[in-house]
């Protein structure tokens, strides 16, 4: 805070390699319903998300999945990815997903698991508001890290519907490791499950198969940019 208030010419950043996701349950209702996820994309602050760790200063929101530095990135068109062609609209998602007042109507209690410490403990609460302004009930139920890891969120049968304090990064500087066990079906694992939206799409996880065979570097990066438009496009 002090550098970027008096010293901002000294201060510099380079890209981390890694993301931050709110993530939803998309192996059950209400986000198994693509135009559900659509319409909360479409309809959430994350501009709001990311003032509490910092602002602009923490670096971009992102608009897809590999980071800036790594193969694949500029590919998947750098910092601004496909926004004009996921332009997506919230009133308009409910209603293809059959909620004619433009707001989600289920009356289903979804519970939300997040970190007690803050930032991800106001995060948590940020998302909680939102989603209750779109028309969800929800429980939010604040736990400390490891228990949020261990006991809920890498858990698929703990019954979460949303994880807020989740995120990625690289382990080398490949998209695989962004990309395959994070959104791949086929590495949904009953314990230290790391794929938290359960993402299980058979034509998906066919391409992330074939691409992890690709060896040509810059063959290697536009495929990987394929496979994350796609992962973008299951919203």
């Amino acid at each position: 805070k002090r550098l970027l208030e008096s010293n901002k010419t000294e201060l510099s950043a380079v890209p981390g390699g890694g993301w931050r996701m709110i993530s939803m349950d998309t192996s059950k209702p209400p986000f198994d319903n693509i135009d559900v996820r659509k319409a909360v994309i479409a309809g959430f602050d994350r501009a709001a998300a990311r003032q509490q760790r910092g602002g602009e200063a923490l670096g971009p929101v992102a608009q897809h999945l590999i980071p800036p530095g790594m193969a694949g990135f500029e590919e998947s068109n750098g910092l601004d990815g496909w926004v004009d062609e996921m332009d997506w609209l919230a009133a308009e998602y409910f209603k293809k997903a059959g909620y004619a007042s433009g707001k989600y109507e289920g009356g289903e209690e979804l519970l939300i698991v997040g970190d007690n410490a803050d930032p991800d403990k106001s995060i948590a609460q940020i998302t909680e508001q939102q989603l209750n302004e779109m028309g969800f009930k929800t429980k939010l139920r604040l736990v400390t890290r490891d228990t949020m890891f261990t006991k809920f969120c890498n858990v698929p049968d703990s019954e979460v519907s949303v994880c807020p304090s989740v995120g990625w990064a690289q382990d080398f500087a490949d998209p695989q490791t962004m990309l395959d066990p994070t959104f791949n079906g086929n590495n949904i694992i009953e314990t230290g499950n790391s794929n938290w939206p359960e993402l299980d799409v058979p034509e998906l996880n066919e391409q992330i198969e074939a691409a992890k065979l690709v060896t040509d570097p810059a063959e290697r990066a536009s495929t990987w940019a394929e496979v994350n438009k796609a992962i973008m496009e299951q919203a």
